[in-house]
């Protein structure tokens, strides 16, 4: 992550958001944490460990180290604030292990919070034509298949390059989301920016915050 090693950053709130036990190949529970950060009047959420080329969801251990890797860290020397206030990067953790505990369904993250998950695909269409998937638990197999189930939602462009999007609140999204864009992985070089599959977070309609999102910190 990027930040103005000027200005702390104020957290004033935590979401988890956990996936369908059958979105990814592994069974253990999958998630997407989302810091809730104050700037400029606003509160803005943030997708921990962002990138445009690749669908990531998160193991629980996965969560804590991204978190000890950056924002734990930026705690010690107060560059990340909790409403405003110091927080240790023991108790720090904590917060999360109890938005972890309470963590929602997309659904509910939308409903409850307004906070929407959505993945991006986007992608030349020709260039994916044979593409198959190398995982078995993959629920169309090639990409062709995928475009068959999905084409309706793509948008195609004068070059050919299609765009997609699917809402994790929708059932089956999460899962062809991220076995889609396995697919796309192993066809395009990382580092091009010709293609993107990632995650986007969303504010959408009036945010009403549960009971515990927000914590007063303690030095």
């Amino acid at each position: 992550m990027n930040h103005d090693i000027n200005r702390p950053i104020n957290e004033t709130g935590r979401i988890v958001i956990h996936l369908p036990d059958d979105a990814m190949f592994y069974r253990d529970r999958s998630y997407l944490p989302v810091a809730i950060d104050m700037a400029d009047g606003e509160q803005r959420p943030t997708l921990l460990r962002s990138g445009d080329h690749g669908i990531n969801y998160m193991a629980q251990y996965e969560i804590f180290s991204s978190l000890c890797s950056d924002r734990a860290q930026m705690a010690v020397d107060q560059r990340l604030l909790v409403a405003g206030m110091p927080v240790t990067p023991e108790r720090y953790l904590g917060m999360w292990r109890t938005a972890i505990a309470d963590s929602l369904t997309p659904a509910d993250a939308a409903r409850e919070h307004g906070i929407q998950a959505c993945a991006i695909l986007r992608a030349p269409l020709a260039e994916l034509a044979d593409s198959k998937s190398s995982w078995t638990s993959c629920p169309f197999g090639t990409f062709e298949r995928f475009q068959a189930k999905f084409g309706d939602l793509f948008e195609l462009d004068e070059h050919g390059t299609f765009s997609l999007e699917l809402d994790l609140a929708t059932p089956g999204h999460a899962r062809a989301a991220y076995y889609a864009a396995s697919m796309m992985c192993s066809k395009f070089d990382r580092s091009s920016i010709n293609w993107r599959a990632c995650i986007e977070i969303r504010q959408v309609g009036a945010q009403r915050h549960q009971s515990g999102l927000f914590e007063i910190a303690e030095a």
